[in-house]
């Protein structure tokens, strides 16, 4: 039984990007509510551990790539263009301020004294 619980917890590592690190990431290894993994996120913001970053994803439906990436949501320009989307001649592939899907991630702050 530890040993699967174990394997689990390694699994969740394994694939977890230190670069972005989702709420489902710390909720589904704590096995907690969302609600609380996103408190210990913006705690580990708050203590210099994780840094909050924005993500904007195309909303097409056989693209969803993060168009661009932001340090807040406070500095979202007002309009963003899906660059694949447009190479391939999508007929959407601008997309606008209020149109946004925002994803939130956070990223492990390296400790450069290693």
């Amino acid at each position: 039984m530890f040993n699967k619980f174990f394997k689990n917890k390694a699994r969740i590592i394994e694939i977890t990007d230190p670069d972005r690190i989702y709420i489902e990431n710390v909720r589904s290894f704590f096995n907690i509510s969302s609600k609380f993994a996103k408190f210990l996120c913006e705690t580990a913001v708050r203590q210099g551990l994780f840094e909050k970053k924005v993500a904007i994803e195309c909303t097409n439906e056989d693209c969803k790539r993060i168009i661009k990436v932001f340090d807040s949501s406070e500095i979202l320009p007002e309009e963003l263009t899906c660059i694949i989307c447009e190479l391939e001649g999508k007929e959407k592939y601008k997309y606008y301020k209020n149109e946004y899907k925002l994803i939130e991630f956070y990223k492990l702050v390296k400790d450069e004294r290693n």
